[in-house]
């Protein structure tokens, strides 16, 4: 009897993870233009928000900027 791994289902990506955000974002805010003002509208644009700034992220170790420096 021969054991066997499981092979791994391996995807390839289309999109890079800050343009998948950044759509993220964008569409998250056309949806709360259509909504009316109130509690769901204001977590659509907190979502917008949080997908926009983790699609800049990953630039902010590659720019050599360091936060902490700011407050030294």
């Amino acid at each position: 009897m021969e054991l066997r791994m499981p092979e791994h289902r391996r995807f390839t990506q289309t999109t890079s993870l800050e343009e998948s955000l950044a759509k993220e974002a964008t569409q998250l805010r056309k949806q709360a233009q259509g909504t009316p003002p109130g509690v769901e509208r204001d977590l659509l644009l907190r979502k917008a928000r949080r997908a926009e700034t983790a699609s800049h992220m990953t630039k902010w170790p590659a720019s050599g900027y360091r936060h902490q420096d700011k407050f030294n």
